[in-house]
């Protein structure tokens, strides 16, 4: 992408053409929407996911939302010959609940389905639907962080007592998908912490660390969420922007600075006692080039306490240098969450009564050529 891969001023060449006195100028965005595309949510911990998601929450601001967890494990110690020789007797389930968005005061009741298909986490985002098979068993969680232990049923156990001691256990066993049938809240479940074991008699115990998770997420708006546009962690929608670098009051130039700033909303006041909601902490700034394929991080920034955002980057120089000379593929940037955030918060930007304040704004600092 012109004046992407190349982070010197693309305009350093114009230093010797004449010049007129600095100036700078603020352009407020032409187009903010939804793009559809949906946020990254499967991975591993080495990707940077932390956790997967379950729970059903309605939420005064974004509406009713719901998520569907998907865990799957591999053996994280050798079988012993004990454990081999005998069948297994007992199996348990530790979920380390280390998120909560929603109600803290009434629990969360939980279906736990069987994964009866192979299933890729690797760049799988929100809007994915994963198929699963029968019940396994129900628990009813409390809506706050610690671990939570269920007992697999005997049935269960007698049925996978030959994936459980399988030398191939990672290739035949899929996982355990999470989906809420009650509570206001919805819940994560973290890598650290979180197992499945299986015990032999009178052999040893072997344990399987949670490699891979997912979450499939959905959410029904509120009347109130039309009053707003929402960057959502975990949703199937991120935000593309556009700006008119190409005005009549940004003429040909030599670019020295620009930066890209963004006010979101504090809404709240607007959410009950009891009610918990994590703050997104960090925002990113993609380029993407006319093919709608071709993208290039700009920056990750976090979130002033006062809700404000502001990117300011060579790279947005060397982007808007290149779009003011003719000379780039731009065709929109994109604000996203970063997937290691794992989550379902959001940033609210102010829309049902757009002004230059409440859109995304590009501040270009610049020298006109005569």
């Amino acid at each position: 992408m012109t004046g992407c891969d190349d982070r010197t001023n693309v305009g350093i060449g114009l230093v010797d053409a004449q010049t007129e006195e600095s100036k700078v100028i603020t352009l407020s965005a032409s187009s903010l929407q939804d793009n559809g595309l949906g946020d990254v949510t499967g991975g591993n911990a080495s990707s940077g996911a932390s956790r997967a998601l379950a729970g059903v929450v309605d939420d005064p601001v974004a509406g009713h939302m719901e998520a569907v967890g998907l865990l799957d494990f591999v053996a994280s110690s050798q079988f012993g010959t004990s454990f081999l020789s005998q069948p297994v007797t007992f199996a348990d389930l530790t979920m380390s609940i280390d998120y909560v968005y929603g109600d803290t005061t009434q629990p969360v009741t939980l279906e736990m389905y069987q994964v009866n298909e192979s299933w890729i986490s690797a760049f799988t985002r929100a809007d994915t639907t994963i198929g699963t098979g029968a019940l396994v068993l129900t628990t009813t969680i409390p809506a706050v962080e610690g671990d939570h232990v269920v007992t697999l049923p005997a049935e269960w156990v007698s049925a996978f007592d030959g994936i459980l001691r399988s030398s191939t256990f990672t290739d035949d066993f899929h996982g355990f998908a999470l989906r809420a049938t009650s509570g206001n809240a919805i819940l994560g479940v973290g890598f650290s912490g979180t197992s499945l074991r299986a015990s032999s008699t009178p052999g040893d115990t072997v344990s399987f660390s949670l490699s891979k998770v997912f979450t499939s997420s959905s959410r029904i708006p509120s009347s109130a969420s039309s009053e707003y546009l929402l960057l959502q962690d975990g949703a199937a929608n991120g935000l593309d922007v556009s700006f008119p670098f190409l005005s009549e009051e940004f003429p040909e130039a030599l670019v020295h600075r620009v930066l890209v700033r963004l006010n979101t909303v504090d809404l709240s006041d607007l959410y009950p006692s009891g009610f918990n909601r994590p703050v997104v902490s960090l925002i990113g700034l993609r380029v993407v080039a006319d093919d709608d394929v071709t993208r290039l991080v700009v920056e990750e920034v976090g979130v002033a306490s006062d809700g404000s955002l502001t990117f300011d980057n060579t790279i947005l120089t060397n982007v808007v240098q290149s779009v003011n000379l003719d000379k780039s593929s731009l065709d929109r940037f994109e604000l996203y969450l970063p997937s290691n955030q794992s989550g379902v918060g959001f940033l609210a930007i102010q829309f049902g009564a757009i002004s230059s304040e409440s859109l995304p704004r590009a501040i270009v600092t610049f020298t006109p050529l005569k």
